[in-house]
């Protein structure tokens, strides 16, 4: 793995975990597929890495058309070869040639393809569009660097992939560098009154947006979801690195994947609200699912006082936050606390429960009564921070 790939390998682990990303997977005749491979859910991300020197010819022209005859044209060969590879297969080899990885059904896919070329010029051209077999975004290293950091979280990148696409496609645009168009992306969310044919950013957008009230405001708003990407860490340490418990693994697996797919606006409410409850010593705090979303979130601090009890508390209040939350089947529980020995602990809890019945409801309804738990659920939602 050359310096390029590892430092794009090791952007893409921190922001969507192992769980997502992998370096170097395996395609035709046990040959390297592409450098990165993201797979969550029913969308696949293909990243090719060029690392190209540009040329010491005099005319800068040429120095252009050889740099991005291997550096992007490159870059998008080895994409489209790896896309014709993975319509063929249902899953993929990865790197240490046992591993294997399911994809999603050929129907449901949705494919992105990234070329990140490195080693050219400030002022080269980076044209994004359909070179022939689908659309391709094409990076630099600053721009990699900078969408990686701004978008961290799996559900954000390809949201602005999703949309980027979408805006691009039937129209003129004259973008100077993938940041500006990040800008333009972060401040509208690419909606207009009107939609226009053509589109002419000026150089500097980037630079105008970080200095903005905007930008302040939410990078302020950020630590308060660090908590939340700790929870993460940690899930994905017990589930990737330790191997955990084999009877737990499937529920743990499938909390892990819900909670890390959450955006990084509703980490930063989850976390203000999970840091509120440790605070305030409250007993448990229920969040209602978002909007277009199938699950709800259970907090509850742990103490001297539910220690002992602990995983049966945690449990019956995610039966109540079913009980109350009709739309969400799946529950989602975690108690944070300190052990005895002061380690900090995780207790996770995962109910998927389509349909609840009348006895069900019935015992849920009584125990909630006897316990106390949940009698005045206080329920809040603030408001969107990056529009």
């Amino acid at each position: 793995m050359t310096p390029s790939e590892k430092f794009v390998s090791e952007l893409c682990e921190k922001s969507f975990l192992p769980f997502w990303s992998f370096a170097s997977p395996l395609g035709k005749k046990n040959k390297e597929l592409c450098d990165v491979l993201v797979v969550c859910n029913n969308t696949i991300v293909i990243i090719s890495i060029k690392d190209i020197k540009v040329s010491e010819h005099s005319d800068e022209n040429i120095q252009y058309e050889r740099w991005q005859k291997k550096a992007i044209l490159g870059s998008i060969d080895q994409i489209y070869g790896a896309e014709r590879f993975l319509k063929t297969v249902n899953e993929i080899t990865l790197s240490d040639k046992i591993t294997k990885i399911q994809l999603p059904p050929h129907s449901d896919r949705e494919i992105f393809r990234i070329a990140i070329a490195f080693g050219g010029k400030n002022e080269f051209p980076l044209d994004n569009g359909n070179f022939g077999n689908g659309f391709v975004h094409v990076f630099d290293e600053p721009s990699t660097f900078t969408v990686l950091k701004e978008l961290d979280t799996i559900t954000d990148f390809v949201n602005y992939l999703k949309a980027k696409e979408d805006f691009l496609s039937n129209k003129i645009v004259s973008v100077p560098r993938e940041i500006d168009f990040l800008a333009l992306y972060l401040t509208t969310e690419l909606k207009f009154d009107f939609v226009p044919d053509s589109v002419m950013l000026d150089d500097g957008m980037w630079e105008e947006y970080i200095e903005s009230e905007e930008y302040k405001y939410w990078q302020r708003e950020i630590p308060q979801s660090f908590i939340w990407d700790e929870i993460v860490s940690h899930l994905h340490k017990i589930h990737i690195v330790d191997k955990g418990n084999s009877e737990m693994m499937s529920d743990l697996e499938k909390a892990t994947r819900i909670i890390t797919l959450e955006p990084r606006i509703n980490r930063i409410e989850l976390g203000m609200t999970f840091i509120d409850a440790i605070q305030k010593k409250l007993k448990g705090r229920m969040l209602p699912p978002y909007k277009g979303s199938d699950h709800s979130y259970v907090f509850m601090p742990l103490s001297p006082k539910n220690w002992e009890n602990k995983e049966k508390e945690l449990q019956l209040r995610c039966l109540i936050a079913r009980m109350e939350n009709k739309n969400a089947p799946k529950v989602i529980g975690i108690a944070i606390g300190e052990s005895p020995e002061k380690q900090h602990i995780f207790d996770i809890a995962y109910l998927d429960i389509p349909e609840l019945n009348g006895e069900m409801l019935e015992k849920i309804a009584e125990a909630k009564e006897e316990l106390g738990y949940f009698k005045n659920p206080v329920i809040s939602r603030s408001k969107d921070m990056r529009k």
